[in-house]
């Protein structure tokens, strides 16, 4: 049974957010991500209540109450349950086009938040005693829906990454990874994944590579990422497969083989099963709205 309380304020579709998109939930069942592994946009996730953890890139992190985590755009991650599932969260979603529309010269100094090697900012009582306020506005705006409160969202969110960055490039990067040797040793397999995606892997290899039971690390993988070891490689590949897309005049079939897939058919169905469309309509529609991995 799914207990979820959810508040969603959309000024544009969150598949292609051309402004801002927040969302509200509070959830009590052992809810994990099963769908969008990864999107064209930027993400704020802020933990308001309870613990969670997050599979970002090839590394698991602890987030806990009040910590803000900043998910760059294409950016691979899934949030999974921790050891008691209640918890509340806002999400936001935005692109480039906000991002240029609203911090303007600034927009270099304020995506930075999403380029840091620590994805995962933790907050100080003093430093969550400057955030809460524009936390708490920003949900009773979400919640109420007054007139005018798209803009106010707007505003608040836009001061909320100001502070957010303000904070940022004074505080001490602290490890958030979850310290567990299982955990650990499930990235050490994610990265060596990551690494060698272009080769053949198998689950029998990768059990070789880390002297482990197949059983074992498939389970364990499961457990910790959220994703099967197949369902893990063929994403990162799927993801190289769109860059090349994005930025190369390589013929489909080419990057198909260099990314991985062996099978063209095997490749065009994992192609359109986790992006929606075809390989050839992803390209065209890239190349529509000019978008660049680079921006």
């Amino acid at each position: 049974m799914n207990h979820a309380d959810k508040t969603r304020s959309s000024l544009t579709d969150t598949q292609t957010p051309h402004s801002l998109t927040v969302e509200y939930a509070g959830r009590s069942d052992y809810f994990a991500m099963t769908h969008e592994h990864f999107h064209p946009h930027y993400e704020v996730y802020i933990l308001l209540s309870g613990e969670r953890h997050y599979f970002i890139r090839d590394q698991i992190y602890r987030v806990q109450q009040g910590d803000i985590v900043f998910i760059a755009k294409n950016e691979l991650h899934r949030t999974l349950p921790a050891e008691l599932p209640e918890h509340e969260r806002i999400v936001m979603y935005f692109n480039d086009h906000f991002a240029e529309n609203h911090f303007a010269v600034h927009s270099a100094w304020i995506l930075s938040l999403f380029q840091s090697k620590q994805p995962v900012f933790h907050l100080s009582a003093r430093e969550q005693s400057h955030l809460n306020p524009l936390i708490q506005k920003l949900l009773r705006e979400l919640t109420v829906q007054a007139p005018g409160y798209e803009l106010c969202m707007q505003c608040i969110v836009t001061e909320l990454l100001i502070t957010c960055a303000r904070l940022h490039r004074e505080q001490a990067q602290l490890p958030a990874t979850i310290g567990t040797e299982a955990h650990q040793h499930m990235s050490e397999v994610a990265r060596y994944i990551k690494s060698h995606y272009q080769q053949e892997i198998s689950l029998p290899l990768l059990a070789e590579q880390f002297h482990l039971s197949p059983s074992y690390l498939s389970r364990i993988f499961k457990k910790t990422t959220g994703f099967s070891i197949t369902e893990y490689l063929n994403t990162i590949r799927i993801q190289e497969a769109q860059r090349l897309l994005r930025e190369s005049e390589l013929k489909i079939i080419d990057i198909a083989n260099i990314v991985g897939f062996g099978n063209f058919s095997h490749f065009g169905k994992m192609f359109k099963h986790l992006s929606q469309v075809s390989p050839r309509e992803y390209r065209d529609s890239a190349k529509h709205l000019g978008i660049q991995i680079s921006k």
